[in-house]
């Protein structure tokens, strides 16, 4: 009885050990569970045309599309029964909740496929409206806000959805996308003020607005090329002075100056010498059965411009599948001294990446001779 005593005893401590520490670090446990399921996600959304992952965030959407429609007919009046409000406070957490997983998986994808600093920066806008979410809970009773949220989430989502499941990308897709975000949305608006609206025409101008604009912005980041090309993503990109294809691998051959330089990977700093040829090696994701062109814009830096010129573009078609990507290559001879880049691009413009290299013209050999398999 003693030894019993004594370990309800220590238990007892310990919860109220555990319980001191919680209310004295109370306002870090959001972060924490923020953060924590970041990472979730981060190690579990894995490919952007896992089919089970697709369907995850497809239940979200129309989940989140429902909880504002109810928490709207709620705000206005149109629901009266007490089994549905006695449950109301919920709502808002648990919508919270979902537009936190949507957004958190936005930010994954689109990373993943963001290149340049444009492009980053619309990664950065989601990081930004994850934050919003999961900090600025008082607000989620805003409806125009939520329906604003709401549209964005259904775009965002769309413009990558539809392309894995058609396995086309193209301009109208993305247009299209914003329509249908657009449409869904207006459902859910038409069906919450559809009284005021009859009453205050006005009303529909002052919910709808702040959507187009948002459609305006989406749709000018896209024409600029600052929202990443998903489905697609490079996955890896380098400098060559050979490459060839042999059995199902890639052989690509580099030079290091010294042998100790196991970080020269490719040979970005070009040391060339006449009759050399220089390739540009990449992987490129696509989904399962999508086909694509890909185009590499080959450009030079001219001193005298003081601005980059293109030289050459080239392209070939990939198909997806392929966890490390679709590997392919272009080449140039006789290239000129200088500063070079070559940006990948799809056909619709947009840069999935970039590689900088420098050939400078040598008379000599370069160093030691590495090979590599892609």
């Amino acid at each position: 009885m003693k030894l019993m005593h004594v370990a309800k005893a220590r238990i007892q401590a310990a919860r109220e050990t555990l319980l001191q520490f919680y209310r004295r670090y109370e306002r870090f446990f959001p972060i924490l569970f923020f953060l924590g399921g970041f990472a979730y996600d981060s190690l579990t959304l894995t490919r952007i045309d896992q089919l089970s992952d697709n369907l995850i965030l497809l239940a979200y959407v129309v989940l989140a599309g429902g909880l504002i429609l109810l928490i709207g007919l709620i705000d206005t009046g149109q629901i009266a029964s007490q089994r549905i409000l006695q449950y109301a406070k919920w709502y808002p957490n648990a919508l919270q909740f979902l537009l936190g997983g949507l957004f958190s998986a936005y930010v994954i994808f689109y990373f993943k496929s963001a290149a340049l600093s444009k492009s980053l920066m619309f990664v950065g806008i989601l990081v930004g409206m994850l934050i919003i979410n999961e900090f600025l809970h008082h607000r989620l009773l805003n409806i125009t806000l939520l329906c604003t949220l709401y549209f964005f989430v259904v775009f965002a989502f769309l413009t990558f959805f539809i392309p894995v499941v058609t396995h086309k990308i193209s301009r109208a897709q993305f247009f299209s996308s914003g329509a249908t975000a657009f449409f869904v949305t207006g459902f859910i608006v038409t069906a919450i003020y559809r009284r005021i609206f009859r009453e205050v025409p006005k009303k529909i101008v002052q919910t709808t607005s702040p959507m187009l604009a948002l459609f305006g912005v989406m749709s000018y980041f896209y024409l600029a090329n600052w929202i990443p090309p998903v489905p697609l993503a490079l996955k890896e990109v380098g400098m060559y002075h050979h490459v060839h294809k042999q059995n199902n691998d890639y052989v690509v051959k580099f030079y290091r100056r010294y042998g100790f330089q196991f970080w020269v990977k490719d040979d970005s700093h070009f040391r060339y010498m006449p009759g050399d040829t220089v390739f540009c090696y990449a992987s490129v994701f696509a989904p399962f059965e999508m086909r694509a062109d890909v185009f590499y814009r080959w450009q030079w830096y001219d001193p005298k411009k003081e601005a980059y010129v293109m030289t050459d573009l080239l392209k070939y078609r990939i198909s997806g599948g392929r966890e490390g990507g679709y590997r392919g290559y272009t080449y140039k001879r006789n290239v000129r001294e200088g500063n070079w880049r070559v940006d990948i691009e799809t056909e619709t413009g947009q840069v999935l990446g970039r590689i900088d290299f420098e050939v400078e013209r040598v008379s000599e050999r370069r160093g030691r001779e590495m090979v590599a398999i892609k």
